[in-house]
């Protein structure tokens, strides 16, 4: 890259770690520091939610997905809507009007401490996995720009997100996060302008280029259970694992207990979803215009360049400055807005349910703020592990987000069914229902009794999980009525 996008890239940097030493002399308790104290504006709240999910992970993949297979992957969005409706409807209320912290206090209202020690560590090891796959994508921009071995930039991107999210709360985050992702759109917007002034003919050029090639299908309505590109399964097997991730994921609900209200927490959803659509459109857009590009330029693009290596390759060779810039602190901006959420989620997580919950002393909340930061650097750690294994799988980003997503929050997801749609369900039945259904999707995947691919695993084991906590409930007593008041969907 040129000096001048080396001053682009340094100058959000600043800017981004700006907000948060700003936001972190605000800070004076736990409340304002996982919760914004409830004072964020719900579009700011909106537009965090999608950044969140919208990691580099997204911004490399997207593209190598457009280039691969066109606007199919934008089906997705379909089952996205209808994850998002399903939490408005059946958790959204009860995240709200319990003023929680975090999503898995409600488990023990609703059943007891250890089924919420349970659903709590069911996502601390989704998002680990989830940590290296973003630490990942991150760091192979980090290496292709700059020719710093993979290991390396493992590493310093690793840091440098850890001490970025120390410095601020969900406040910084929230609003680094609606900058983070005004950067992605500028970013993507400079990608698609630099691959149209390399052809004759710009855009419409490389528009007519894809659709001889096939890229310009949109749907696909045929019936293949392996493939997130035809619409049933985007549909049925994406959308529960949509619901999954937007209903039991503390970095969403982190977000919709910030909100003030329900309608304010209904809106920011929506809105997110749509921002979500739009974004991840324009992402297999540029994956179209790149095969319309490379194309016209046989020979321009060498053969081992595939999937999420693409775009970094683009970038180096094709990008002219100033546009080069803006592409990688965009990639950079999706990076920072879905690890600095990841890395915060766990420490909250990790200090609420678990160190606060179970610690026999009172302490001051001053402490547990002290402890919040010292866990995210901790977790940080661990996600530069998880990003060394991660790069180890060689599998695509998207692919292994999908994967390791499915594995952890399916049953999880069964989880919230189970108290929030059944009361008959006790504590007992759900603790060992959950249990019993991750035991048989772990050996599922390793001996392949089912022969639905992973996509269906969350489709699969959270009705299992509810079906066996159902059965194991029933050889108990009911719950208390103390355990179903206003915890229920029915009551």
């Amino acid at each position: 890259m040129s000096p001048i996008d080396w001053v682009i890239v340094v100058a959000y940097a600043v800017i981004v770690l700006g907000i948060g030493l700003s936001a972190s002399r605000k800070q004076k308790n736990t409340d304002e520091y996982f919760r914004g104290s409830k004072q964020l504006p719900w579009w700011a709240i909106g537009i965090s939610i999608i950044a969140t999910s919208f990691s580099a992970a997204s911004l490399l993949g997207g593209p190598g997905e457009g280039y691969t297979h066109g606007f199919l992957y934008l089906q997705l969005q379909i089952g996205d809507l209808l994850g998002f409706s399903l939490v408005i409807l059946l958790f959204l209320p009860f995240f709200i009007r319990l003023n929680l912290t975090t999503a898995y206090e409600y488990l023990e209202r609703r059943f007891d401490a250890k089924t919420r020690s349970l659903g709590s560590l069911c996502f601390i090891l989704f998002v680990v996995a989830r940590l290296g796959a973003l630490l990942y994508g991150a760091s192979i921009v980090v290496a292709t720009v700059t020719a710093m071995p993979l290991s390396l930039a493992i590493i310093v991107v690793g840091l440098a997100s850890v001490i970025y999210t120390v410095t601020g709360g969900i406040t910084a985050v929230v609003w680094t996060d609606f900058l983070q992702f005004v950067m992605i759109f500028v970013g993507l917007i400079a990608g698609l302008w630099a691959a149209s002034i390399s052809v004759p003919g710009g855009l419409g050029a490389l528009w007519m280029a894809a659709g001889e090639g096939g890229k310009l299908q949109v749907i696909d309505l045929s019936w293949d259970p392996a493939s997130v590109r035809a619409l049933p399964t985007a549909l049925f097997a994406y959308g529960i694992l949509a619901f999954a991730v937007a209903g039991t994921n503390q970095q969403s609900v982190q977000r919709y207990v910030s909100c003030s209200d329900v309608p304010s927490g209904r809106k920011a959803i929506l809105l997110g979803w749509f921002t979500g659509f739009i974004g991840v459109g324009v992402t297999l857009l540029l994956g179209v215009f790149l095969y319309g590009f490379y194309s016209l330029n046989v020979g321009a693009l060498p053969e081992g360049v595939v999937g999420d290596q693409i775009l970094p390759h683009f970038i180096v060779n094709q990008v002219p400055p100033v546009a080069a810039g803006l592409l990688v602190a965009a990639i950079f901006a999706a990076a920072m807005s879905s690890i600095d959420s990841a890395l915060h989620s766990l420490a909250t997580c990790i200090v609420v349910d678990f160190y606060q919950r179970y610690s026999k002393v009172n302490r001051t909340d001053a402490h547990y703020l002290k402890a919040a930061k010292a866990w995210i650097i901790v977790c940080g750690i661990l996600g530069i592990l998880s990003a060394f294994y991660v790069a180890s799988t060689k599998e695509s980003l998207l692919e292994f987000l999908v994967e390791y997503t499915a594995l952890f929050l399916g049953p999880l997801l069964g989880l919230f069914l189970m108290g929030i749609l059944i009361p008959r369900i006790n504590a007992t039945g759900a603790f060992f229902g959950v249990l019993l259904a991750a035991a048989l999707l772990a050996i599922d995947s390793q001996l392949q009794f089912l022969k639905f691919p992973g996509i269906w695993r969350s489709a699969i084991s959270a009705p299992l999980a509810v079906i066996l906590g159902y059965g194991i409930s029933l050889l108990g007593k009911p719950p208390l009525p103390s355990s179903i008041k206003e915890l229920t969907f029915w009551q």
